[in-house]
Parts: structure tokens; sequence; C-alpha cells
């Protein structure tokens, strides 16, 4: 079963502005990446590092059609996804789909993550996930 092998990311929160957000997080002791612009999926991306603590990822609207934009709509700035690193990221797309897993986007290169390929699945009962390839 490949589902045990998934190993934590990171924790993605939906924000309006990375450049408000992010503060809080650096007075806590987080160390932020530089924003970046991923014009796939439409979004800045900043990631923030603290030693021993959950990597956070930083997700704000590029436009109206940004994917994040009805979770801030609906909730404001919240934690939006957890992110897992997995080995093949097909197989275990076609298992979370065995699961009640529902594919909301097709697999795609990330550049905020060194170019590895990221895919995000969503049941009902566990919300929204990302798999990012190792």
């Amino acid at each position: 079963m490949m589902v045990n092998e998934l190993r934590f990311h990171h924790i993605g929160i939906a924000c309006h502005d990375i450049e408000v957000t992010k503060p809080f997080y650096v007075a806590l002791g987080y160390v932020a990446s530089e924003t970046v612009k991923d014009p796939v999926q439409n979004i800045f991306i900043c990631f923030l590092d603290k030693p021993g603590m959950p990597k956070l990822e930083l997700l704000a609207p590029v436009d109206e059609q940004s994917p994040v934009n009805r979770t801030l709509a609906a909730s404001g700035v919240t934690p939006y996804h957890v992110c897992y690193e997995v080995e093949n990221l097909e197989a275990t797309i076609k298992e979370l789909k065995g699961q009640r897993f529902v594919r909301v986007s097709k697999p795609a290169t990330a550049c905020a993550i060194n170019s590895r390929r990221v895919c995000f699945l969503y049941n009902k009962d566990v919300g929204l996930i990302e798999l990012v390839e190792a």
C-alpha cells in the first residue's frame, strides 16, 4: 500500500497578499523564501522554514481566476491544503482514487518546488491534498 508511504512536505495557507501575511511568520522565527509567480497554477508562492517546525507555503492569487480565490472568499486567510511527497505520482493518484479522492488538477511542473511534478486531489472527508513527486 503506497498511501502509508506518504511523507509530510508542507502545509499550504491561502492568503490575499503574501507581503501582508508573511511578517507574522517571520516574527515567529520562520525564514521566507523568495516569492515566485507560478504561471501554471496562477498563484504567488512563498515557502517558510523554521527548524523543528512544519514547512509552510503561503499562496496568494495572481488574478480573479486563481484557484485560491474561492477559499479566500469563503474563509479568508486559512490553511488550504496539506502536501505529501511520494515516490510514484501516478501510482499514488490511482490508489487515492480508489479511496474516493477526486483529482482536481492534472500532474504539472511546480516552479516553486524545483520543477518537480505536483497534483491536487480532494476527498470530502479529508479535504484538499497535494502530492509532490520525490
